[in-house]
């Protein structure tokens, strides 16, 4: 099967893993922008790095409207909603005031 027929298929797998993929490089990137404006402009000092987790989850809702709206595949756009709403629970139950940090 094909990247592009697996990405167009209408199935809970598919939004677990999209759900579970998408938010990490999302994640990364607003790290290294953050980091690299908090060291040369000196702004955005008190953003966490943990609170980017959440942007990098607010990128699966986009995801999610692209599958509901657009493909019209409840399946898929049913699976990231709830894989969301999970993950940012679990943000709150554990990394809410947590101080981890990631150094590049």
């Amino acid at each position: 099967m094909k990247m592009k027929d697996w990405l167009h298929s209408d199935k809970y797998s598919l939004g677990i893993i999209l759900g579970l993929l998408i938010p990490l490089p999302v994640f990364l990137v607003f790290i290294a922008i953050v980091s690299l404006i908090q060291k040369y402009l000196h702004i955005f000092e008190r953003v966490r790095q943990t609170d980017l987790l959440l942007l990098g989850l607010a990128v699966n809702l986009a995801v999610m409207r692209y599958y509901l709206v657009k493909m019209k595949h409840e399946k898929t756009g049913k699976a990231l909603l709830v894989l969301t709403v999970a993950l940012i629970i679990l943000f709150f139950i554990f990394l809410k005031n947590s101080t981890l940090t990631f150094h590049f």
